[in-house]
């Protein structure tokens, strides 16, 4: 009943149960990998598209749009398990700059493949029309909540 009213009536319970659903088979993936212990493998994303560059916990943190308190704790389990490691600033001895180890570089391929391969399931039996219809649905629900967020908000790419 609760079920058959969602869908008509709150698609948005169906979008979350979704989410849930494809997170929930991700991290058991992760977990069948080796990888249970990653927690959030989208800091990894981050740190690996800002290779290159200083990424202190505040600058990650402003990414992700998360407390700085998150991240810290994020970054302690991932330091933990060898995927980041934290080096002295250049400029403040005191910021330490974050990057990604061999063992961090090499799970994130693992979360890609993953990645890939949950979204392979998800959406087997579609069409490429149908595809690109979840596509442009999708970027138009984002553009409707983005237009309500303030300027500074409207950069976040979760």
């Amino acid at each position: 009943m609760i079920q058959e009213r969602a869908g008509s009536d709150m698609p948005g319970v169906i979008f979350q149960a979704l989410a849930r659903a494809r997170k929930q088979h991700m991290l058991t993936e992760l977990a069948n990998r080796g990888l249970g212990d990653l927690g959030n493998p989208v800091l990894l994303f981050l740190l690996k598209e800002r290779e290159g560059q200083v990424s202190s916990q505040k600058v990650l943190s402003d990414a992700l749009r998360i407390s700085p308190a998150s991240v810290a704790v994020s970054l302690k389990s991932l330091e933990r398990g060898g995927y980041v490691e934290k080096l002295p600033g250049e400029a403040d001895q005191r910021r330490k700059a974050v990057r990604l180890t061999n063992k961090g570089r090499e799970a994130l391929e693992t979360c890609f493949q993953i990645f890939q391969q949950v979204d392979r399931q998800m959406f087997d039996g579609f069409t490429s029309q149908e595809m690109e219809q979840v596509r442009a649905f999708h970027l138009r629900m984002l553009h409707n909540l983005r237009g309500s967020l303030t300027t500074e908000r409207m950069d976040c790419s979760c």
